[in-house]
């Protein structure tokens, strides 16, 4: 019985294959409907979670007699984050829905060799930039947006809540999202007029270029490739969602530890 090599599978499975004509047919969409949609989803997630600040706002004044505190980690905050995710996140679920049915399935046995190459790509990321920030003296660098992180109340079931939706944003809703919006749409769109690589790394420089951070772009554009690899490789956007949320997972837990430590 010939045996093959488990050095020789990496490859195959997350390697050069991956960028073959064939892999652009099986998560290619329209182009402007993938734009479009992506450019839609989020104006109206802005809408939604400006709506939502708003009605926290007058709320948090009604209820407590002061305006309430909007730094992130705080339940205005958090709420109007979960709001941003739910309202764009629903909208471009439905056109891509359309745009490719089958974007999005149940794991599948055969593509858990794709997810631990992925898994082991994002800890490579995750040491290498580790090294980084320490080499170039900024080891204590919060990720942008994230500076005031604090989840902290005098009240403990204040405190509970906004831990809650600090998780279910960070670790739930904003991986399901942005893939959807990252890799099913724009990744999607741009697949057939650039082919899989050129399509991987202009949408990850976006994605990485969305979240603001300068200091964290190469690390934010390596996490959004190795998702778009996975998605490439798999057709199925919940491998990428659930490497996306394994890397966002200890990046949640500091933070929240953070605001408890001060």
């Amino acid at each position: 019985m010939r045996v093959r090599s488990t050095a020789l599978l990496a490859p195959r499975a997350f390697g050069c294959a991956v960028f073959r004509p064939q892999r652009a047919a099986r998560i290619a969409i329209g182009f402007w409907p993938g734009v479009l949609t992506a450019l839609g989803s989020l104006g109206i997630g802005l809408v939604a979670a400006f709506g939502a600040t708003l009605i926290g706002i007058v709320a948090g004044i009604l209820v407590l007699g002061s305006v309430p505190s909007t730094e992130p980690g705080h339940l205005v905050t958090g709420s109007a984050e979960l709001v941003f995710y739910a309202a764009g996140g629903w909208f471009a679920w439905v056109i891509l829905r359309r745009q490719r049915p089958g974007a999005l399935r149940p794991l599948r046995r055969s593509e858990g060799r794709v997810m631990l190459i992925g898994l082991g790509a994002l800890l490579v990321i995750r040491v290498a930039t580790a090294a980084g920030l320490l080499l170039t003296g900024q080891s204590g660098h919060v990720q942008s947006g994230f500076e005031n992180f604090d989840v902290v109340s005098t009240v403990p079931a204040v405190t509970a809540l906004a831990v809650a939706l600090a998780a279910l944003t960070m670790v739930v809703a904003g991986p399901v999202v942005e893939e959807i919006v990252f890799r099913g749409l724009l990744f999607g769109a741009l697949a057939r007029p650039l082919g899989v690589l050129g399509a991987a790394l202009i949408s990850a420089a976006l994605f990485a270029g969305v979240h603001g951070d300068p200091v964290l772009f190469p690390t934010l554009a390596a996490l959004g490739f190795v998702c778009a690899l996975s998605y490439a490789a798999t057709g199925n956007l919940a491998v990428p969602i659930v490497l996306h949320a394994a890397n966002n997972v200890l990046g949640t837990l500091v933070l929240i530890a953070g605001s408890f430590a001060r």
